[in-house]
């Protein structure tokens, strides 16, 4: 694991200041996005590619912080600077809809895009959250979300790819608990209507309505500081649930701690971020995604080295 500091992000006049020079370029763009896990992901990816396949030597992944306001004129700017893609994070996921030219069904079921990639035919909008999640989930269980009964803890945009892969999935049903009651029911309704039973729960009841071996997923940010409140008391929770918590860092929440004390499989967020950025890189290359060395990039990162 390298000890290589992260290089400090770009913004809106470096962008400017590119030239197309050959190089392939992609990115990550938020605001702010100065602990971005994905340089360290992506680059490790390229260098493993570039190993193989010589051309890949001329790709480069930056990160940029843009605020909302510069997003309309930064992505025409890429395009001419010859980028093929560019990851998107908070603020953006969903500012970008208006300025995409085409988009695909996984970021059409979620609303939201977290991946843009640039074709002949104009700027596609793509969302490789859900996929992330699900294989996030195989990876720490052994299973996805089909059949399953999901409770999602949250109703933001994580929330909302939690729910719309459960769905996708073809989870048996999927309940939605969250401290403001109201958007809980919205973000319900979106995806009601299928086979998945999608229902809102208050967030005091929602240790009844789950039954045993429920999968219980943490699409809040509680945890993410010192001193968060747990998001839903895991000792409320059934017997033989899963929990997963798509927080990454710090890699045990005290919502994870909990559960483990309890003997309920617990995993973290870092399958979820490992795998969303392998499908973008995929998206991006046609090529398999080296998921070894990305793990351990990542996991490099994260220890701070």
């Amino acid at each position: 694991m390298s000890g290589k500091v992260p290089e400090p992000p770009r913004d809106l006049a470096a962008l400017r200041a590119l030239r197309a020079d050959g190089t392939t370029r992609l990115g990550v763009v938020g605001w702010p996005i100065d602990h971005s896990a994905s340089p360290a992901l992506h680059g490790a990816a390229l260098a493993t590619l570039a190993a193989a396949e010589p051309s890949f030597a001329a790709w480069e992944y930056r990160a940029y912080a843009l605020r909302p306001e510069e997003l309309a004129e930064a992505l025409p700017l890429a395009a001419e600077r010859g980028f093929r893609g560019l990851n998107l994070t908070v603020p953006h996921k969903v500012e970008v809809l208006p300025l995409v030219d085409r988009l695909a069904p996984s970021a059409e079921r979620i609303g939201a895009v977290n991946t843009l990639l640039w074709e002949e035919d104009g700027l596609h909008g793509l969302n490789t959250d859900g996929y992330g999640l699900e294989e996030g989930l195989r990876e720490a269980f052994g299973l996805g979300m089909a059949g399953q009964s999901v409770l999602v803890l949250g109703a933001g945009g994580a929330a909302r790819a939690a729910v719309a892969e459960a769905v996708h999935q073809g989870a048996a049903r999927a309940f939605v608990a969250n401290r403001t009651e109201d958007r809980a029911v919205e973000l319900a309704r979106r995806f009601a209507g299928g086979v998945t039973e999608v229902a809102a729960v208050p967030l005091a009841d929602a240790g009844h309505r789950a039954e045993p071996g429920t999968l219980v997923v943490n699409a809040t940010s509680l945890g993410l500081r010192p001193g968060d409140p747990q998001p839903f008391p895991a000792a409320e929770l059934p017997e033989r649930c899963l929990l997963y918590d798509m927080v990454y860092n710090p890699p045990e929440t005290p919502w994870l701690a909990a559960g483990r004390a309890r003997g309920y499989p617990v995993a973290n967020g870092l399958g979820m971020l490992l795998h969303q950025g392998a499908r973008a890189l995929e998206i991006w290359t046609d090529r398999p995604a080296p998921l070894a060395p990305m793990r351990e990039a990542l996991e490099g990162f994260l220890a701070g080295a």
